[in-house]
């Protein structure tokens, strides 16, 4: 069966520009796709642009991408599946890599309209917001 998972992720990191490479960044993409339990259908490609790096791997049906901005030190992270993953294992290796100082973490599942959950990531911990909380 199908599923349609997709989490978003905004956050400010502690890794800085001038410790980051395309080559190291690619690695993270197919080390992370692996730890997700997925399989690549494209190799990650990664490039340094004018403001930050991008990056995007393909995954059977589905994809990740990320845009890292030099200005703040700002992650934003893509993972849509068709095929369930742990979300606590992807934002551990995120953070891993990343060292995520805060985030904000938002999970869809696209089978279910309008089902989501919000979740925040501080101090190495994920934490479910309740719904309608102002965090």
């Amino acid at each position: 069966m199908v599923i349609h998972h997709h989490t978003i992720i905004v956050a400010t990191v502690r890794k800085k520009s001038i410790e980051i490479d395309c080559g190291d960044l690619s690695l993270f993409l197919s080390e992370l796709v692996r730890e997700i339990g997925m399989k690549e259908l494209f190799k990650p490609i990664a490039i340094h642009g004018k403001y930050g790096f991008t990056g995007i791997v393909g995954i059977v049906t589905s994809h990740i991408a990320f845009h890292y901005f030099d200005d703040g030190q700002i992650l934003h992270l893509d993972v849509y599946s068709c095929k369930k993953y742990n979300i606590k294992t992807l934002t551990k290796f995120i953070d891993n890599y990343w060292g995520i100082k805060k985030a904000d973490i938002l999970f869809i599942n696209r089978d279910k309209l309008f089902s989501t959950k919000s979740y925040g990531f501080l101090a190495g911990e994920l934490i479910e917001w309740e719904y309608g909380r102002n965090h």
